[in-house]
């Protein structure tokens, strides 16, 4: 495949996965302040500064390294294939 074409399909995948990694980092946050803090809604968070801060610092990280997990597996999927031998022989 070509280069630029890896790189296509690479950063298509990695900008189109920005929102799901972002999503999920929130929402894993927001499970975790609910039950650390023992709160019984979403509604009791908004007063909550500390969930504000978790998700400052913990959301931007996950959703960088999510998607550039994504643009890697990509990439590494989208290689050069092996090149098989006309006979049979995959020792060769």
């Amino acid at each position: 495949m070509h280069k630029r074409l890896r790189v296509l399909l690479a950063s298509t995948a990695a900008l189109v996965s920005v929102p799901a990694f972002a999503w999920l980092a929130a929402e894993l946050a927001a499970y975790y302040e609910m039950f650390s803090t023992g709160m019984n809604s979403r509604a009791e968070l908004g007063e909550d500064l500390g969930f504000g801060i978790l998700l400052f610092m913990v959301v931007p990280p996950v959703t960088l390294f999510g998607s550039l997990f994504v643009w890697w597996f990509v990439w590494s999927r989208t290689g050069r294939t092996k090149t098989t031998v006309t006979n049979g022989d995959a020792n060769a």
